[in-house]
């Protein structure tokens, strides 16, 4: 079994400002989609979501603020889970809730993290 890293990029921009009613469906159907993987065996680490904000540091240290990306290109959570090939993790992965009412601008990296 293998540990895969399931990036998220995108999303809604203004999730932080839904009612208190569509934040706790929207971590409900979290909940229950982290939950069916946890029951399988197949989650590690649900992850977190992360701030909109922050900063890019070049190797020649120059700190860029990264709120001026675009949306889509945006990192805004992660999860790690376990499978046993790319074909599994993606498989694993089509149900995502990030694909949820993000009107298109979502999507989901999935990367295997290699032992050290």
């Amino acid at each position: 079994m293998k540990d895969f890293m399931l990036i998220y990029k995108g999303g809604d921009p203004n999730w932080q400002e839904a009612s208190a009613e569509q934040k706790q469906a929207m971590m409900a159907r979290w909940g229950t989609w982290l939950g069916a993987l946890g029951a399988k065996g197949k989650l590690v680490t649900g992850g977190s979501p992360l701030e909109s904000s922050g900063r890019q540091l070049t190797r020649d240290g120059v700190v860029t603020d990264i709120a001026s990306l675009e949306l889509k290109e945006l990192v805004t959570g992660y999860s790690i889970i376990k499978a046993e090939s790319y074909e599994e993790a993606v498989t694993l992965a089509k149900d995502c809730p990030i694909f949820a009412n993000t009107k298109g601008h979502a999507s989901l990296e999935i990367r295997q993290i290699l032992p050290m």
